[in-house]
């Protein structure tokens, strides 16, 4: 860099500067400049015109330090910083400039009073000139330089300000540290005595919540044990009712099976009486003298109609045009004792079938099978009567008791659910009682770390506070 400074200073430019583009582009540039002066257009006038104007309006400046082998070498192997420079030498400042060189670094650095300053920028100078002198009596006793230039001045006023800037952001910090641990420390004391507070009035709430606690688990046992009875009870009724309900049911089958014996034979009674028609009541009516078989039908429905057992009373009733429906018609269900016994005389003769009837009359037949029919289901009507009526007191009494059970399943069914509320609300207080002893032994245990701290730092606070300040 120096050789290029000594070839500047010397000849007004750098050897191989310019690449071959570039110095065309620099022919271009001048090439004006030659013409509106009269210049010579050639290359060579024209790059000569351009040193010539490098030399007339480059300007440079060199700041060397004395000190030292480097500057002589320097000036031996490029005589051109002597030759081609006019040198400026510099003297030690005197204590009035270095005085006024520190009072305007000072200037703006917050030290409090003026006087201060003045003070300090005096004793930069002191500081300086104290160096210099120490520096000719090392260099007249060992014969060593040590040499102090205003470079060395104003590094120490830099040094200066910088270490200040420096030490006042520790302190600052140390004292923000301080303060921070003050607050802290207070805050921490605030913090016991509202801890304390908030244990104090916990107690009083954490016993009222344990006595209640206590009592939701009495009131829960005991109805619980209630309801548990309750329960017991209505399942003793329900395997009772069950049986009941077992017995009524065989009662019913029972009935309905002796019903059932006689219903395929009124089935085919029916059916036959169905069958009938004008003309097959015209033929048993026209007999001037029955056949025997035909004339103890006849009489058998006489009977059953209680109407008077003969053939003329028989000859009226087939008159009857609604005789067919009269006889489907039939109450079966209450003909009286007198008369069931008094057609027991025809059914029980065992030549009143009615295929023996068929033989002699057809149209006799069904009547002959509707007689027997009523004579079978009266029969059975008799077993099957008291039957369906225990059957129909048995029904009544499990209604009833049915009616009893449902109510104590309802009874039984509140109860759970009271059970069930209760247990809820027990579970909602155990809860919060779990969640109150918490919080107490959570604030015990803060209370006595908070106390450690504030009582180790008890003496500090009052240091720190002194620190601070």
């Amino acid at each position: 860099f120096v050789e290029d400074i000594n070839n500047v200073l010397n000849t007004g430019e750098v050897p191989g500067l310019f690449p071959h583009d570039e110095r065309e582009r620099v022919m271009n540039e001048i090439r004006p400049y030659v013409i509106e002066h009269g210049l010579p257009e050639t290359r060579d006038a024209m790059y000569a015109t351009f040193i010539t104007r490098v030399r007339e309006n480059l300007h440079v400046v060199l700041a060397m330090s004395p000190v030292g082998e480097a500057f002589r070498s320097r000036c031996r192997q490029f005589p051109s910083l002597i030759n081609c420079c006019t040198i400026d030498w510099y003297n030690d400042w005197p204590e009035a400039a270095l005085l006024s060189v520190s009072s305007r670094f000072l200037h703006d650095v917050p030290l409090g009073d003026l006087q201060v300053k003045q003070n300090l920028a005096s004793l930069c100078v002191e500081i300086h000139t104290s160096v210099a002198k120490g520096s000719e009596r090392f260099f007249q006793e060992l014969r060593r330089r040590f040499y102090t230039t205003p470079k060395s001045y104003l590094d120490l006023i830099s040094l200066y300000v910088s270490l200040l800037g420096d030490k006042r952001r520790e302190v600052t910090q140390a004292r923000d540290r301080l303060l921070n641990g003050l607050q802290k420390l207070r805050e921490t004391n605030q913090m016991v005595d509202t801890m304390q507070v908030e244990l104090n009035s916990l107690q009083p709430v954490l016993k009222e919540k344990t006595l209640i606690t206590k009592n939701l688990l009495e009131e829960v046992s005991r109805d619980q044990e209630q309801a548990t009875k309750v329960m017991e009870q209505v399942m003793a009724e329900e395997v009772e009712v069950k049986r009941f309900a077992a017995e009524t049911q065989a009662m019913k089958d029972e009935a309905q099976t002796d019903l059932d014996e006689a219903m395929p034979a009124m089935h085919t009674a029916m059916e036959a009486l169905g069958a009938l028609n004008k003309q097959d009541i015209t033929e048993i009516k026209s007999f001037p003298k029955p056949p025997p078989l035909v004339q103890k039908t006849m009489e058998g429905v006489c009977t059953l109609l209680q109407e008077k057992a003969d053939w003329e009373t028989a000859k009226k009733i087939l008159s009857d045009v609604h005789l067919i429906r009269r006889l489907l018609d039939f109450d079966k269900d209450n003909v009286p004792d007198k008369v069931m016994r008094a057609l027991k005389k025809h059914t029980e003769d065992e030549s009143f079938t009615p295929e023996a009837v068929a033989k002699q009359s057809k149209a006799a037949m069904s009547l002959c099978l509707w007689v027997h029919a009523m004579d079978k289901y009266c029969e059975v009507t008799k077993i099957v009567g008291p039957k369906k009526r225990a059957l129909i007191k048995a029904q009544k009494a499990l209604e009833v008791t049915m009616l009893d059970l449902r109510a104590k399943q309802a009874q039984s069914a509140e109860v759970e659910k009271h059970v069930a509320s209760l247990k809820d609300q027990l579970e909602a207080s155990q809860s919060e009682e779990r969640h109150l002893v918490k919080s107490a032994e959570l604030t015990k245990k803060r209370l006595v770390r908070a106390g450690k701290l504030t009582t180790s730092l008890a003496d500090e606070e009052a240091r720190w506070a002194e620190t601070a300040e």
